[in-house]
């Protein structure tokens, strides 16, 4: 008799699997609310960092001449503003507790914290008066490389088994077995 009533509650949809949209407000139903803002309010947020963070990364490349030319401040905050903004955005959808768990999770916080030294380092290297124009050129190119790599790394944590391939693939193409 169980099994029938089992039947009749998957026929009337009580025990199918929860649709995204379930999923992400039962994962913000917990205190991590976001400040209690609807589905639509969290997506709409989301789309908006993200665009925002899209189009001042692309107006950072614009900036990118005036950096060359010795003014390095405004392509600096553009860039990193840009990531700031990309970055947080998952705070609309997951809630910013979760977020920081994610970020901070044992996989990826290597890589989340060089991510934001390098962004840091980034401001620093931009704003700091001591630096010649080519060497604060040169420091934001690698710390930009560097934040590059970061992003990549972090990405590849959320790929299964992501991380162990490109690690695989790093070392084979950096360290090839000797031809005896």
């Amino acid at each position: 008799m169980h099994a029938a009533g089992d039947a009749l509650n998957s026929l009337l949809g009580k025990d199918r699997e929860p649709s995204l949209r379930e999923q992400i407000e039962e994962a913000t139903a917990s205190g991590d609310t976001c400040f209690s803002l609807t589905y639509e309010e969290r997506v709409i947020g989301f789309v908006a960092c993200v665009a925002s963070g899209m189009f001042l990364n692309c107006f950072s490349v614009i900036r990118l001449t005036e950096l060359l030319l010795g003014n390095p401040v405004p392509f600096a905050v553009c860039f990193t503003l840009g990531n700031i903004l990309s970055m947080g955005s998952m705070c609309f959808l997951v809630g910013p507790l979760r977020q920081c768990k994610n970020l901070f999770a044992p996989g990826r916080a290597s890589a989340t914290f060089l991510y934001l030294l390098m962004m840091a380092c980034t401001l620093f290297s931009a704003f700091y008066p001591g630096l010649s124009h080519l060497g604060r050129v040169i420091l934001i190119v690698i710390c930009l490389v560097l934040q590059g790599l970061a992003l990549a790394w972090y990405a590849l944590s959320y790929i299964p088994f992501g991380m162990q391939f490109a690690r695989r693939y790093l070392l084979r193409c950096c360290c090839p077995p000797e031809d005896v």
